[in-house]
């Protein structure tokens, strides 16, 4: 036991899982990076007993592109590390905020300077970003992100839908990314389901027959309603 405690570390292997969109927000050389900034040396030529392999999981989980670390050292004293990446769900660009992305349960994503994702975007007037937005009944993003949420699981929706944007009111305005026409939506967390039923009937019975770019306005946000401007 004791030698293998001295023996020492030959060799870091760093896997690191893509997302679905194949994109990747960490590099083998942030890995390396961010054991140096927190332990001050890097994992080779270190003896076994001195990494501590959950220290080592816990270090990597506190950088926000990293969901999950898993970190075990094999017997030719090989230490693994098999990175999990956070998955952008949605953009945020706020009038008083640097932009951010979200992941799927709305944590808070630094903008990578190596590659963007692209996702649906929420725009506006949503406040700056506090970390418990979620438990906030009021909150502009919370509401915001429960239309994302909505919008990015169903396939249909998240196929047509490219912008959410909030104004100074908290009213929502969607834009879609086939036709040249908006969506007023009213208040994005109020009859969400009943809004897009309304919407996805017009697109089916009206649009095959009138074209896509006759609208200008395609309005939900009255209740059992579409409300359509034409041009």
């Amino acid at each position: 036991y004791r030698y293998r405690q001295n023996s020492i570390i030959e060799k870091l292997s760093i896997d690191i899982i893509d997302n679905p969109n194949d994109l990747r927000f960490i590099q083998s050389d942030d890995v390396r990076d961010l054991i140096f900034k927190e332990f001050g040396h890097y994992i080779e030529g270190q003896p076994v007993g001195k990494i501590n392999v959950q220290d080592v999981e816990k270090t990597l989980e506190k950088d926000g592109f990293i969901k999950q670390a898993d970190v075990y050292i094999d017997a030719q004293n090989t230490l693994h590390i098999r990175i999990t990446q956070r998955q952008p769900a949605v953009r945020v660009i706020d009038i008083s905020d640097p932009p951010y992305y979200l992941d799927a349960e709305g944590r808070r994503i630094a903008i990578s300077p190596k590659y963007s994702a692209r996702v649906l975007a929420i725009t506006g007037d949503l406040g700056v970003f506090a970390e418990n937005y979620q438990e906030v009944e009021n909150s502009r993003l919370r509401k915001a992100f429960l239309l994302a949420q909505y919008i990015t699981a169903n396939a249909f929706w998240s196929a047509q839908i490219e912008q959410i944007h909030i104004d100074y009111s908290g009213e929502a305005t969607l834009t879609p990314k086939i036709g040249d026409h908006v969506i007023p939506f009213g208040q994005p967390d109020v009859d969400i389901e009943d809004k897009f039923q309304r919407l996805e009937a017009f697109y089916k019975e009206a649009m095959p027959r009138e074209g896509w770019n006759e609208y200008k306005s395609l309005s939900v946000a009255y209740k059992n309603q579409v409300v359509a401007k034409k041009r």
